[in-house]
């Protein structure tokens, strides 16, 4: 029923398997996922709700396989709510996390910050530190030969969400220190924005903001972008290069039934100003927030969903089927 509610041309996967591979805090939620030294690790927030509440920590799985996983780390920082990990693989082979912190008082936010630490297992982490970033929030890194890149948003008065927010491309050679590359152009609300550099250096932005995403392309210095409504409104978003030149992208659904806005978590093909969700996976309620991983022709997805009567993480294994490039 939900993928005759889905856009969609043509079929190019199919689900191979869906796990739910952890659900041991009150609340789980906001993943990521990577492919590093030939063992996935899973990344997600634990806490007691979406937001608010106890403050979140950030919880690490790892797999050899796919199929079982362990606890990797577990990381705190006292009197910080973390949330929205991320990880990278840094230039010189080193395992970035970097996450949002916040400081609750009394329920209210007072101002979110970009942390970040690094390992070269997985397991065992350095201190978490403050990122130098004086543009807000940085999510997620990308990185390219020598340089990290990344879409970092703020409020131009956190007291007053109302007004406009501001989303600046920054870089970084070292994961902790950032400088501004150019204020991205994007009106209503620009906030979370995954980047992938692809082989001829042209960098794609998937951003979530109030409507549709948006999709933007640039070349270097990455000061001049080109942008265009993908059709779909994002939750969440993350997409991923397949060794074709295919652009494949995740993100929360959200879907206008009868008795109301619902959301599910999607999969689907994305090219330079387009994403079409494709499939949708079991799902609902809170939800979304996928990893990708392709790895031995699977395409792995993580993400987050409370269909089954809590926020649990789950792994979706897809299995893409073979067409033409873009």
């Amino acid at each position: 029923m939900l993928r005759r509610m889905v856009p969609r041309q043509v079929m190019f996967m199919s689900v191979m398997s869906i796990t739910r591979i952890w659900d041991f805090a009150p609340h789980n939620a906001f993943t990521d996922l990577i492919d590093y030294k030939q063992t996935l690790f899973c990344t997600f927030r634990e806490a007691d709700e979406h937001a608010g509440g106890i403050d979140g920590t950030i919880r690490i799985l790892m797999s050899s396989d796919g199929v079982t996983w362990k606890p990797a780390a577990h990381i705190t920082k006292k009197g910080i709510d973390l949330r929205d990990p991320k990880l990278s693989i840094t230039p010189n082979g080193q395992l970035m996390l970097s996450m949002g912190g916040t400081i609750y008082r009394e329920g209210i936010s007072h101002g979110t910050n970009s942390y970040v630490t690094f390992s070269d297992d997985g397991v065992t982490w350095n201190e978490l530190a403050k990122a130098d970033m004086p543009y807000g929030w940085i999510w997620g890194v990308s990185w390219g030969d020598r340089e990290g890149f990344g879409g970092a948003y703020q409020l131009t008065d956190p007291s007053d969400t109302e007004k406009p927010w501001i989303l600046t491309l920054v870089k970084t050679l070292n994961g902790v220190d950032y400088e501004k590359v150019t204020t991205l152009d994007i009106p209503d609300f620009p906030s979370e924005t995954t980047l992938r550099i692809l082989p001829d250096q042209t960098m794609i932005a998937l951003v979530r903001r109030h409507g549709n995403g948006w999709i933007g392309t640039s070349t270097p210095p990455y000061t001049e972008w080109k942008w265009s409504d993908s059709g779909t409104r994002l939750g969440g978003p993350n997409f991923i290069v397949l060794p074709t030149g295919q652009l494949w992208a995740a993100s929360r659904l959200y879907v206008k039934e009868k008795d109301g806005m619902h959301t599910y978590m999607a999969v689907g093909r994305m090219d330079r100003k387009t994403y079409a969700p494709e499939i949708v996976l079991p799902s609902g309620g809170d939800t979304g927030y996928p990893g990708m991983v392709f790895r031995d022709g699977i395409l792995y997805v993580s993400y987050y969903s409370s269909h089954e009567g809590k926020s649990s993480i789950y792994l979706a294994k897809i299995q893409p089927h073979p067409s033409s490039p873009e």
